[in-house]
């Protein structure tokens, strides 16, 4: 039997379906294999160990990023090339791997995420003073309990001041989750919501929902699903999944280089409340006005004729 495009004549929700099965399998596969290889490299038992970062050692730390690697890799991005494999004769131009995006947009793209920075910060503020009604008290003290446990693996990550901490930061909390989540909610995912939805806008607002849903950090909900909704965007112009990544990295590659470089010396500024301070209110507009403008100019680069 022929596995290459065996499933290519299945309906959109059956693709999606199939798509989400895929990730699960792979989820709990690779990370037993992660849990296994990070015991074996490193001697850690990281379903044991404390994720305190005060208490962590660098095996510790080691083993989590370990970890941490084998699991996006398998998770995502071989799940997508799993199930793209499965649905075309050509995955590489299925997940729009094969469409090179051009230049100009790649800087636009690189000075947006960077101009952002203030208006994200503030979309954190805002989300983490939201709170569900009193009849709801215990989901939101699950909640809480979630988004601190993915505070403290963050901060056990970033901790490191040295290069290699910053290099192996780069490859393990900016590159990989780049590549792996774009691959799977924009090339895969996104696809089909537009095929059941017949409609590009729906299909990016429902991939960028369920993209920050299945992040499980639940007050930090708005900000990812505005993130996610400019991926979307940024896909659904160009056509390139090199977009999107280019984008999502910068996201998170800027979050590590602020961390490690925080780490090292006393910048004389929290980088987290740029934006959200008092008298800052002009900084959070011109983030907002530029964030807004460099989008336009993404869209008309790619939908006014202009390539």
């Amino acid at each position: 039997m022929q596995l290459r495009a065996a499933l290519a004549d299945r309906t959109p929700y059956r693709k999606f379906l199939i798509i989400v099965g895929i990730m699960l399998i792979s989820a709990v596969v690779f990370s037993a294999v992660g849990t296994l290889f990070s015991k074996l490299f490193f001697g850690i038992d990281i379903t044991a160990e404390s994720l305190l970062p005060e208490d962590a050692g660098s095996d510790t730390v080691g083993a989590v990023r370990l970890f941490q690697a084998i699991a996006a890799i398998g998770t995502f991005i071989l799940a997508s090339f799993t199930a793209a494999f499965l649905f075309t004769e050509n995955p590489l131009v299925y997940l729009g791997l094969t469409v090179r995006p051009d230049r100009q947009a790649l800087l636009l793209v690189t000075v947006l995420f960077l101009a952002a920075i203030p208006f994200i910060n503030w979309m954190m503020m805002v989300n983490a003073d939201l709170h569900l009604p009193a009849s709801m008290s215990a989901v939101e003290e699950w909640m809480k309990a979630s988004e601190e446990q993915a505070t403290r693996l963050t901060e056990l990550l970033l901790g490191g001041t040295s290069w290699m901490d910053l290099i192996a930061n780069l490859f393990v909390v900016a590159l990989i989750p780049a590549i792996g989540e774009e691959l799977f909610f924009r090339g895969l995912v996104q696809r089909q919501f537009q095929e059941l939805a017949g409609n590009r806008i729906a299909a990016v607002v429902l991939t960028a929902f369920v993209f920050s849903a299945l992040h499980m950090q639940f007050f930090g909900f708005l900000p990812r699903f505005a993130l996610g909704v400019v991926l979307g965007l940024l896909y659904s112009w160009s056509g390139s999944i090199w977009l999107p990544v280019l984008a999502h990295f910068v996201n998170n590659a800027t979050s590590v280089l602020l961390a490690w470089v925080t780490a090292r010396v006393s910048l004389g500024w929290n980088p987290d409340t740029i934006g959200t301070e008092e008298g800052q209110v002009w900084m959070l507009a011109a983030s907002v006005f530029c964030t807004w403008g460099l989008l336009m100019l993404i869209s008309r680069f790619y939908t006014g004729g202009n390539k």
